[in-house]
């Protein structure tokens, strides 16, 4: 939990949970020589908070531990929201002093309250396993010891501690729980409630891993599906191919499976679902229609296109490009320009993908008949050089046998995802006109007049991997 040689911010409040803590900590730090700061958020809710926190550092640093001393200005929100300038607090003064761990005072009475306050306010499996002994850099070394047993330790010890007088307040929940619940609780169970309740915690955390791993797995094979089943062209979108999944393998698992299939797939993103976002995604990757997208949480939604379900950011970080196909990439005009039927080979990037193409006439090839990637022949007859190989534009059309078509239009029918479309290569002559969609099709061309020239040139598009 906390490797030798460590530095930790110790989070102290100056209650009996975290100066036990501090002691703990002090009486292990020379054994594992660990570099120990303590950090105490004045609220300035009471009176008496700002002598109370000069008190805290002078007593912690007669220990021969640092205090770092903050103050917070205009708290709102509840006891989430101060909760919430706490941690921030914490996490800011970690950084400032180099702390690998945070040290948090929690203990086996507030594991119990908060699987109870839980469960009255509804949870599945996961909220059953209550406050993790470890998480990110946070670290919760008391969790194996009751509020009783550390009460005596710092009794035993001579040394005093702050009672906060909001722990007796029942406006808020868990005073309640803990001062009427619990011992009404106590008074009718027969055995210890610490000990059952601690007990269905580690159970819960042991399925609760089984079924994040069960859905993990899951999650790797509808990402395989997506790769092995898509449209070629879709390669060449600019995505994060984590962020995406195969809806025709989704609709495959049940509801559960589904809704912790999408929380990984939000949580490593950086996202946390709400049940009522999971729910919503859930019922989107069932029954929403291609082209539509549900938001899930503040900044993220999920799409859908054709068989591709993607998740988005803020700013589209996961996808690339505007999802419309309306504005084109920077890089699309350019492209890269081939100026007569002699071999050669080189690179580009479209829509953020990177591609290596070689080309050449194919008299001139020693017989070559094999191209990278997808490739195209086009007769030599009615080529117009130079040719130009590059990213859709708008208006772009390309001449087929039953008259010319929008290449936006091909690229719907061939089911292209819009977020995709901005990335397909494509081949136009010295009129701009398009005489090939890489991996689609080919403009129909007549002969020119009176020519019997058979020779032919070729190219080749193949997408980096």
């Amino acid at each position: 939990m906390i490797p030798r040689g460590s530095c930790v911010l110790i989070a102290a409040s100056g209650g009996g949970d975290s100066t036990a803590l501090l002691h703990l900590m002090r009486s292990v730090g020379r054994d594992y020589d660990l570099a120990l700061t303590a950090a105490h958020l004045d609220h300035g809710l009471r009176s008496a908070s700002a002598d109370e926190a000069s008190r805290l550092k002078l007593a912690t640093e007669r220990f021969g531990i640092p205090c770092v001393v903050g103050r917070a200005r205009g708290l709102s929100g509840g006891q989430a929201g101060y909760r919430a300038v706490r941690y921030r607090f914490l996490e800011e003064t970690a950084r400032s002093v180099a702390a690998d761990r945070i040290a948090l005072g929690h203990q086996r009475d507030d594991q119990v309250e908060t699987v109870l306050h839980r469960l009255l306010r509804g949870t599945g499996v996961r909220g059953l396993g209550g406050i993790p002994a470890r998480r990110d850099a946070y670290v919760r070394p008391l969790l194996q010891f009751s509020r009783e047993e550390l009460r005596a330790y710092l009794t035993a010890a001579g040394v005093a501690w702050v009672r906060d007088p909001s722990n007796l307040d029942t406006a808020y929940a868990r005073p309640r729980i803990r001062n009427d619940l619990i011992p009404r609780l106590r008074e009718a169970a027969d055995r210890d409630l610490l000990d059952g309740v601690v007990s269905l915690g580690r159970d819960a955390v042991r399925v609760d891993g089984g079924l994040d791993a069960r859905a993990s797995t899951g999650l790797a094979r509808l990402r395989e599906i997506d790769v092995d089943s898509s449209a070629v062209p879709a390669r060449g979108r600019s995505v994060d191919a984590g962020a995406q999944i195969a809806r025709s393998g989704a609709v495959g698992y049940d509801r559960a499976e589904l809704a912790r299939i999408l929380r990984i797939l939000a949580r490593d993103r950086g996202f946390e679902l709400s049940r009522g976002g999971t729910r919503l995604g859930v019922q989107f990757m069932r029954r929403g229609r291609s082209g539509g997208a549900v938001d899930l949480a503040d900044g993220l939604r999920l799409v859908r296109e054709y068989d591709t379900l993607r998740l988005e950011g803020p700013g589209h970080e996961f996808g690339a490009g505007d999802p419309s196909g309306s504005e084109p990439p920077a890089d699309a005009a350019a492209g890269l320009i081939i100026g007569s039927t002699r071999a050669g080979r080189g690179s580009l990037c479209i829509g953020g993908r990177e591609y290596r193409v070689e080309w050449g006439s194919t008299a001139r090839a020693g017989g070559r008949t094999e191209w990278p990637g997808w490739s195209a022949r086009l007769p030599l007859d009615t080529a117009r050089f130079p040719l130009r190989l590059r990213g859709p534009l708008p208006g772009d059309r390309i001449r087929t046998r039953a008259g010319t078509k929008k290449l936006k239009k091909l690229l719907n029918e061939r089911r292209v995802p819009r977020s995709g479309r901005h990335a397909v290569p494509v081949l136009a002559d010295a009129d701009g006109e398009v005489v090939w969609v890489a991996g689609h099709t080919i403009a129909v061309v007549a002969p020119a007049s009176g020519s019997t020239e058979r020779e032919e040139f070729a190219i080749g598009v193949d997408a980096r991997r």
